[in-house]
């Protein structure tokens, strides 16, 4: 999976979740998820699969 493919996915999971319950259970910062989600940003590898193992339901 891309950046650009788990920003997509996160985008579609902020329809429906906080992005303040997303930042609390993955451990990352509110301001840092979104600036991702904006395009600002690229995840390092340790929020990557962080958040990739949250939003496909797979714990790493």
């Amino acid at each position: 999976m891309t950046q650009e493919e788990l920003r997509e996915l996160y985008n579609q999971r902020l329809v429906r979740e906080k992005q303040t319950y997303i930042a609390k259970v993955t451990h990352i910062s509110q301001s840092y998820l979104s600036q991702f989600r904006k395009g600002k940003v690229e995840l390092f590898p340790r929020y990557f699969e962080s958040l990739k193992a949250y939003l496909t339901g797979k714990n790493s």
